[in-house]
């Protein structure tokens, strides 16, 4: 996927809430983001992640701080996990296990900081939460089950600390139907995504890093996860908008095997998709 006109002001937004996190001067914040201007104005036309993660190798190096979302990221954790009981409520009282299993990781991408236009916070996802799981979901269920059924092997790609805790749940179920699970997570922090060490201590299953990038991009990829990306044994679960905006350059070399599942919670990726704007989505390739 490529910038749309929209992605330009969308990752100019997000580095002023970035800045605010991380500077307490306006000269600061100012400079920042005239190197991101600067940056952009070089790269028209690019891939929105990528162009992302750049704003994210801007403000790490002139704050110094490795991690601007880490207070936020565990915030997210905790949250998500006062709201377990209520996904694993909601996966036990549903007809179709699979499909709950779908909504519940595609309802905790809704767990975003700084994307214009998506409403999220910490503070009041508990009191939403719950509609979240019910809202429309834009899925191909017979293909996805079929999928599912056939592969042994599942490559989890993951997004966003406090998702994540869903995640892990959606994963369990995975692993008690006969599935071998590999989750792919970020090698160092990058926006609000779990990284690697963060999930070690979270699960025992087994975690390789997929690169330090927003997305998966074939020229940032560990060898580990590029092995199983590419592998024809293995179904891939995409999660988030950053991963669809890089994927979506080279998943026509996962045909058959990768699904994306997210909140298409900004425009272009939407129109895209060709789902509206807000939509969960389960999207087989």
């Amino acid at each position: 996927m490529r910038m749309a006109s929209n992605c330009y002001p969308c990752i100019l937004d997000r580095a002023k809430f970035e800045c605010d996190l991380v500077f307490s001067r306006e000269e600061e914040k100012k400079a920042a983001v005239e190197e991101l201007l600067d940056y952009m104005a070089c790269h028209k036309g690019g891939v929105p992640a990528l162009v992302g993660t750049e704003r994210e190798v801007i403000i790490k190096r002139r704050s110094g701080s490795m991690d601007p979302y880490q207070h936020l990221k565990e915030e997210s954790n905790s949250v998500a996990r006062d709201l377990l009981p209520m996904a694993s409520e909601f996966y036990e009282k549903a007809d179709d296990k699979i499909e709950a299993l779908i909504r519940i990781a595609a309802a905790a991408n809704s767990m975003e900081f700084g994307v214009k236009g998506h409403d999220f916070d910490n503070s009041t996802f508990g009191s939403v939460f719950a509609d979240t799981l019910r809202e429309r979901l834009e899925a191909d269920m017979v293909e996805l089950k079929k999928r599912l059924q056939v592969f042994c092997n599942i490559f989890y790609l993951t997004d966003n600390c406090g998702e994540v805790v869903f995640d892990l749940f959606v994963i369990g179920k995975l692993r008690a139907m006969g599935k071998r699970v590999v989750i792919g997570s970020k090698s160092e922090p990058v926006l609000n995504d779990v990284t690697v060490s963060e999930l070690k201590g979270m699960t025992d299953v087994e975690v390789i890093p997929t690169g330090s990038v927003v997305g998966t991009a074939i020229d940032h990829l560990s060898p580990e996860a590029s092995t199983l990306l590419f592998d024809p044994d293995w179904l891939v679960l995409s999660k988030g908008m950053g991963n669809f905006e890089t994927m979506s350059e080279f998943d026509e070399k996962l045909i058959g095997r990768l699904i994306y599942i997210l909140r298409a919670k900004c425009e272009p990726v939407a129109t895209q998709m060709n789902v509206p704007k807000g939509t969960l989505v389960a999207k087989s390739i």
